[in-house]
């Protein structure tokens, strides 16, 4: 943030938030509605005696330091009258004293209110408008702190103001956070949330500048330079305390060091043990798959023995419409043979030739059986002509 804003650029034109212009209502003895317009160039504030010089600064010492401890009013009037004036008196517009001892003021509680608007702009053309919103309910002094991204007015976005019922609100977030990105105006919880925006908003370390601010407004006497750089540019800081932190934190480091070490030589024995789980993961892993394999390849060895028997069943079926077109045809042609052995037959008997083979046939058979009861004669002759 401190480099987007040049903070240290040596250019006093263009370094860092510069205010742009300021207003008030109701502050002090500056009664309704006043501005000024420095717009980022330096300026310098003159007037006579009592007319508002301190009261302006004041309000503006009172936008960029909201907590009261760390400032104080009045400072170029003198350290004895630096306790004479707060917020309240502004407020209500204290003026002096009555010849009866009562209080001159230009504001009673039940209508007093006021405003204080301050916006800033860099050489970014970035916009940091800063307000706080003061009146009275039930006696009690109540603040609103807002800021904005937007160049606000107090003519133009607090014409509204109706106190504690809290309208004048929800007029101004409706106004700038409706249908955009980023909401462009807002409400701080309190003085620690508001200080948070300022010191985020300009690129502050600390709020330590806040304080600072506070003790150069007024300062016309610099009794010592080492003082003043030592109390209010310098964060405290307790030497002690810091060393015993050190002591600590180096302590703390040396004993998680020796932890780390520990730690280390007990990986490096457990490496091996875990190199080991990781080889039996991975040898469980392998067989589970080879598992899964087995699982799937009986289902796929089945799967083709059916395909291929399928297969083959088909072949076989074709073979066997085959064969038995083949005995239909051989039937056909047995079918036709005999028939014509029929003829055959019938002619032979019908034919004298047939009719001579037929006889000769049958003599050729009635010799052949003559011949083997002959043939058994002999061998019975034979067998008893040996016995002899």
């Amino acid at each position: 943030m401190q480099t987007d804003y040049d903070l240290f650029s040596t250019n006093p034109h263009q370094s860092g938030f510069r205010l742009n212009y300021f207003e008030i209502y109701n502050w002090g003895t500056f009664n309704q509605y006043h501005r000024i317009e420095p717009q980022g160039n330096n300026s310098l504030l003159t007037g006579a005696n009592a007319s508002g010089k301190s009261t302006l600064i004041d309000a503006l010492l009172t936008l960029l330091v909201p907590n009261k401890r760390d400032r104080f009013y009045n400072q170029s009037s003198g350290v004895e009258k630096k306790g004479d004036r707060d917020e309240k008196t502004y407020v209500l517009g204290y003026i002096g004293q009555k010849s009866d001892g009562e209080t001159d003021k230009l504001r009673e509680e039940k209508d007093a209110y006021s405003i204080l608007l301050a916006s800033f702009q860099n050489n970014h053309k970035q916009i940091i408008t800063l307000f706080q919103v003061r009146w009275f309910y039930k006696g009690e002094l109540k603040c609103v702190y807002g800021s904005s991204l937007k160049p606000l007015s107090i003519k133009n976005d607090f014409n509204h103001f109706d106190g504690n019922k809290g309208d004048w609100k929800k007029l101004l977030d409706k106004k700038y956070n409706t249908n955009v990105p980023m909401k462009q105006i807002t409400f701080h919880d309190g003085i620690k949330d508001y200080k948070a925006k300022i010191i985020h908003s300009f690129g502050l370390r600390s709020e330590k500048a806040l304080t600072l601010f506070n003790q150069i407004v007024g300062v016309k006497v610099l009794d010592n330079l080492n003082d003043f750089i030592r109390d209010n540019m310098l964060e405290d800081r307790n030497a002690e305390e810091q060393y015993i932190q050190l002591s600590e934190g180096f302590a703390e480091q040396m004993e998680a060091k020796t932890k780390i070490e520990m730690i280390k030589e007990q990986i490096n024995q457990l490496e091996p043990i875990d190199e080991n789980a990781k080889q039996l993961e991975l040898i469980n892993t392998q067989l589970e798959e080879l598992q899964t394999e087995q699982k799937m390849a009986s289902y796929w060895f089945a799967q083709k023995n059916i395909s291929l028997a399928n297969q083959k069943i088909s072949e076989l079926n074709l073979s066997c419409s085959e064969l038995n077109n083949e005995i239909e045809k051989y039937q056909e042609e047995e079918k036709q043979l005999k028939e014509q052995e029929s003829d055959l037959i019938i002619n032979i008997k019908n034919d004298k030739v047939g009719n001579q083979i037929k006889t000769l046939e049958n003599e050729i058979e009635r010799l052949g059986k003559e011949q083997a009861v002959r043939i058994t004669e002999l061998n019975k002759y034979n067998k008893n002509a040996l016995e002899v």
